[in-house]
């Protein structure tokens, strides 16, 4: 069952689960997506498969909002 977000959370804790879900996105390949927020080193890209680190201080200005996110990143390393 989707949860539901308002398009400009850069976060948001799933209603289901409980899990706090950040959006970021590729540095390489610039595709926007959701991930787990207690990955706090890196991310497997989920479009090009490619290492991203994950920032420890963001801008809300400058973060990736709800509305553009479209897919998943996996863990770092991918199993």
């Amino acid at each position: 069952m989707p949860s539901p977000v308002e398009d400009g959370v850069i976060s948001y804790r799933c209603f289901s689960c409980a899990a706090d879900i950040r959006f970021e996105a590729c540095h390489k390949c610039e595709y926007p997506q959701a991930i787990p927020s207690r990955w706090f080193g890196a991310f497997t890209c989920g479009k090009c498969e490619t290492k991203v680190e994950i920032p420890r201080q963001r801008l809300y200005s400058t973060s990736v909002k709800a509305r553009i996110v479209r897919g998943y990143g996996h863990t770092y390393p991918r199993f």
